[in-house]
């Protein structure tokens, strides 16, 4: 699955890429993301996502459709104890 979530400003989030374990390398995950990076290209919009840094799956199929890293940030979780 790949969907669109955050919009801030001309930018839009491809968000929620998954594929089952049972179906990977079998090139949905690439289909899906180029299909909805073009929807998001065609209105003028710049797509973006992100992933942890330890993903590298999911980082060489960002960077076999074109994504280049850009930024990286430190984020902490918070919960209720």
């Amino acid at each position: 699955m790949a969907g669109e979530r955050l919009k801030p400003g001309n930018f839009t989030e491809v968000s929620g890429v998954c594929t089952h374990p049972d179906y990977r390398g079998r090139g949905y995950a690439r289909f899906l993301m180029r299909v909805v990076a073009r929807r998001i290209l065609a209105r003028g919009e710049q797509p973006f996502l992100h992933s942890y840094s330890s993903n590298m799956a999911a980082i060489a199929l960002y960077a076999a459709l074109g994504f280049e890293p850009h930024q990286t940030i430190t984020a902490t979780v918070i919960r209720k104890a």
